[in-house]
């Protein structure tokens, strides 16, 4: 999954005023944010890894609003689709070079539940198959947009990624493999893949333990406003470490809809805690955790904007749903 930054571009005049008048043909340059070098993972990304300089801009093709490719493996395995669990190894960079995340410089492949990433990876990996190997570059309206990802990825930025694409699991093989474990809502439906790990449990939460959280523990009066857009409240303060955004954590949570308090995805329905890298998921969440510290528990409101947006997720999120989480945090690393 994936992952981050954020500062605010500057105008500046090269030219003053005179005489009382304006200057005519003032330039105003855009000044480029960048990012602090002590925050980019270069020294420590190895040195068979992939290399941002080797492939060209020119190699790339794609429309002008949209990601642009280039396959350097082109695989021939199975094709992924909106629902299923991804292992890649992958890294990404800024225009600049800055190695912002890698599955390489963790010295681990990433397991990533391809509905939950940004717009641009999901339209790439869509059409690559297992043994591929792609660059993408992806433009901030399908990235972080104009909120970036503090502290590594300013607003509005273009972002490149390498990505190779190890295997896919269906939301099937991964219950069989026990990574997801899950009741089926009925013996009817088929189960459908939810952005945080697992198929997901109907709206009657069968197989949801009644010692999990539960989504009337908190009411609407104990939430706070945060600057973001989420609103949260604090179960327990952690006493542990902050978390950082290239960190990857390990969590149990609960994500209910709003609009009817249905259980769409709990670690809690899987027996087992999940990880990911914080900066993988969706916006609200990424917040919510980069506030909290190891052994706290946050319930979290998180706005459709801050979501799935008018998109949704597969069969598990409508369009426009606001949702609710509660997370705790075991561990940051």
């Amino acid at each position: 999954m994936l992952v981050l930054a954020g500062m605010l571009a500057m105008v500046v005049l090269t030219a003053c005023q005179a005489a009382g008048k304006n200057p005519e043909n003032i330039e105003i340059p855009v000044v480029v944010p960048t990012v602090d070098a002590s925050l980019c993972q270069n020294d420590v990304y190895p040195s068979d890894a992939p290399v941002f300089g080797d492939i060209t801009s020119d190699q790339l093709s794609g429309e002008p609003d949209g990601i642009r490719i280039f396959d350097r493996v082109v695989g021939d395995g199975d094709t992924p689709t909106i629902e299923d669990m991804v292992t890649v190894g992958y890294t990404g960079w800024l225009t600049d070079g800055c190695v912002f995340d890698s599955s390489h410089a963790r010295g681990e492949d990433a397991e990533l539940l391809l509905v939950a990433l940004i717009p641009g990876w999901r339209e790439a990996m869509l059409t690559m198959s297992v043994g591929g190997t792609r660059r993408v570059e992806i433009p901030p309206a399908k990235a972080y947009r104009e909120l970036g990802s503090p502290p590594v990825i300013p607003p509005n930025s273009t972002l490149t990624f390498e990505i190779e694409l190890l295997n896919v699991l269906t939301p099937q093989q991964a219950i069989a493999t026990a990574t997801a474990i899950a009741a089926n809502a009925t013996a009817t439906p088929v189960p459908t893949a939810t952005p945080e790990g697992g198929p997901i449990v109907s709206c009657d939460n069968p197989g949801y333990p009644d010692s999990a959280p539960q989504y009337d523990d908190v009411t609407e009066d104990q939430y706070s406003d945060e600057p973001s857009g989420i609103r949260v409240f604090d179960s327990t303060v952690g006493d542990g470490a902050s978390v950082s955004p290239e960190q990857t954590v390990d969590v149990h949570y609960t994500g209910w809809l709003v609009a009817d308090g249905c259980v769409f995805d709990s670690s809690y329905s899987r027996g087992q805690s999940i990880s990911f890298p914080v900066g993988g998921v969706i916006p609200g969440f990424r917040d919510a955790i980069l506030g909290m510290k190891v052994g706290g528990q946050r319930r979290v409101y998180i706005p459709a904007d801050q979501g799935y947006g008018a998109q949704g997720a597969g069969g598990a999120i409508p369009p426009n749903a606001d949702l609710v989480f509660d997370i705790v945090l075991d561990n940051a690393r």
